[in-house]
């Protein structure tokens, strides 16, 4: 999400940002009154545009065909902790830089980085629309005022368009991920204001541990609300609905898209910026613990990468158990060891997450993710039906000329 302008402590002055889940640009350093360095402060960290990358990469495969990765959307976790680990050391830097959190400067930012690229995705999809998809247009007035009002999770919920269903034509069911974070952003730094009003920067163990018990709980209570087994009609199994007078609402679809049951690695990401700043890291003991770092990001790919080929969304026989009874906390915990890696200077996991390949990739992977989905659409005209290699490679070719013509214009829009 937007950060501030400011220098990078290894050069010149950059242009900054800090975009949450899926950033299309990189976030800079920030300085503190009199010149002295915020122990919150947000240096670039490259390696967690690197962990980005790989994120929105394995989204990216999931979506053109389940069968190539079957738990490629838990990228979308990997984002929502990385986004409320950055928002959360961001608002605590400009508290201590300037005594306070400027609310609306924040969401200004924010607008001014995001809507632009999201416009643009607007108008070229109901170009598109008009051209060739003429019948779709009236189905998508209420995709597309959810999206603009960053209301698309709730909005899917309510009208049954379920994540993994197998709809016609749905070029903005993805948006229901930047719903989430927008909402969350939208409160965090109103509740990040109170939180740092009393207590500073430097005694926040305590609120942490209150974040992480409130994941606990969220997932606690995901696990109870979740009922496996077959999904049908609502009058078929009743059990894997709510009702709401003559309203069914499906519940893992529901548990799986809302901002309550989502908000726990969002709530574990926030809770690790108040224990592990990168600045005060390297000042303290831990500065040499590189090896047992290292050893973290080892334990936490493999622990990623082991859900991601195991934990799986839907079936004909319902949902994954496994994603709603843990699997999705433990892919936030599995994130965090790589944060606490990539996010120490000194570590070779830093090196290697931070090469130029992915931090190219996680520099853009806003757009990308922003892009992908509609196009893959556009080819395939129905969800669900998967995509060849050829037609995912011509994807990925239109997807990533879109993504850095986009770049490039905001980037000329903002210069000016």
């Amino acid at each position: 999400m937007v950060g501030p302008d400011g220098t990078s402590a290894a050069g010149p002055p950059v242009r900054p940002a800090i975009l949450g889940a899926m950033s299309d640009t990189t976030f800079s350093t920030m300085r503190v009154r009199r010149g002295a360095r915020s122990l919150s402060e947000v240096p670039y960290l490259p390696g967690l545009d690197g962990l980005r990358a790989v994120a929105v990469v394995a989204v990216m495969v999931y979506h053109a065909n389940p069968g190539w990765l079957r738990g490629g959307f838990l990228g979308v976790e990997v984002f929502f902790v990385i986004s409320g680990y950055l928002i959360t050391l961001l608002l605590m830097a400009e508290h201590e830089r300037s005594g306070r959190i400027a609310l609306v400067d924040f969401w200004i930012r924010r607008a001014r980085r995001l809507l632009p690229a999201l416009f643009l995705l607007f108008f070229l999809l109901l170009t598109y629309s008009w051209i060739f998809e003429w019948d779709t247009l009236g189905k998508l007035r209420g995709d597309l005022l959810a999206g603009i009002f960053y209301g698309s999770n709730w909005y899917q919920i309510w009208v049954g368009q379920g994540y993994a269903a197998a709809n016609d034509f749905v070029p903005l069911r993805h948006l229901w991920s930047l719903a989430v974070e927008e909402q969350f952003y939208l409160v965090w730094p109103v509740l990040m204001l109170f939180v740092l009003r009393n207590r500073g920067t430097r005694r926040l163990a305590p609120v942490a541990g209150a974040f992480v018990l409130t994941a606990v709980v969220v997932t606690v209570a995901v696990a109870l609300l979740f009922e496996p087994g077959r999904i049908g009609e609502c009058a078929v199994t009743p059990d894997a609905y709510w009702t709401i007078g003559d309203w069914c609402i499906e519940k893992a679809n529901a548990l799986y898209l809302s901002t309550v049951t989502r908000s726990g690695g969002l709530l574990l990401g926030a809770a690790f910026a108040m224990v592990w700043r990168p600045v005060a890291i390297l000042r303290g003991p831990l500065r040499h613990a590189t090896r047992m770092l290292d050893l973290v990001v080892v334990v936490g790919l493999a622990g990623l990468g082991l859900l991601v080929w195991r934990v799986g969304f839907m079936s004909p026989d319902g949902a994954d158990p496994w994603l709603f009874r843990g699997g999705l906390f433990l892919t936030a915990l599995a994130t965090l060891a790589l944060i606490a890696g990539v996010t120490h200077r000194y570590t070779i996991s830093h090196r290697l997450l931070g090469n130029r390949v992915l931090v190219w990739v996680g520099t853009r992977s806003y757009g990308l993710y922003l892009f992908h989905w509609p196009i893959y659409q556009i080819i395939r005209d129905v969800a669900g039906n998967v995509l060849t290699v050829a037609e995912f490679v011509v994807a990925m070719v239109v997807t990533v000329a879109i993504t850095e013509a986009s770049m490039r214009s905001v980037a000329s829009a903002s210069a000016a």
